[in-house]
């Protein structure tokens, strides 16, 4: 049976995020895909002209599924605080244990890559679209893109600090909190 091409990227798409998950970006070779993907590195070649287009479907194809399993999970959710606090530690912890558990795939994280950026900015719209009701109707609160931006880089800083995925969802969880408070929701 002849495999279509969307259905071999699909392939080395998720062989790549298996090998980018556990070597990071730097440390992963073509070859390394090809073969985690049974497939040869010609072939490969094909399919994405070179690691940088890889790694840049691993990336879309992350935060596709992680954003399809947040909206999932938060549109049985009531109120802002439940539905926030959930998004913010499945999106914030998930790195967080996946760095834990293979240190080199922090790459997968890293803001010089316009994919992960990109990422950030997704989360960032998740989250105002998730605030933007309680802070408009909020007297004195900032822009709900201001207040997303920095939840959203205050999770990344609280990435770098964490010393445990126990320690890095309570820190999630307390400026959760600060965030709904300072915008009149309920907690």
């Amino acid at each position: 049976m002849v495999q279509s091409r969307a259905s071999k990227e699909q392939l080395a798409v998720a062989a790549a995020t298996e090998v980018f998950s556990r070597y990071g970006y730097a440390r992963t070779t073509m070859g390394d895909i090809a073969s985690e993907a049974g497939i040869s590195r010609p072939a490969l070649y094909l399919l994405f002209p070179d690691k940088d287009a890889v790694f840049a479907a691993v990336i879309r194809g992350m935060d596709e599924q992680k954003h399809r399993e947040i909206r999932a999970a938060i549109a049985r959710l009531d109120g802002l605080h439940a539905k926030l606090l959930h998004a913010c530690k499945s999106w914030g912890c998930h790195g967080f244990d996946l760095v834990e558990a293979h240190p080199d795939s922090a790459d997968l994280f890293d803001l010089r890559f316009p994919a992960v950026r990109q990422v950030y900015d997704n989360f960032q719209s998740l989250v105002v679209e998730l605030i933007g009701d309680q802070v408009r109707s909020a007297r004195g609160a900032d822009e709900p893109e201001v207040l997303a931006r920095c939840l959203v880089f205050g999770m990344r800083g609280l990435r770098e600090t964490a010393r445990s995925g126990k320690e890095m969802r309570r820190l999630i969880a307390v400026q959760v909190a600060m965030l709904v408070r300072s915008i009149g929701g309920k907690t």
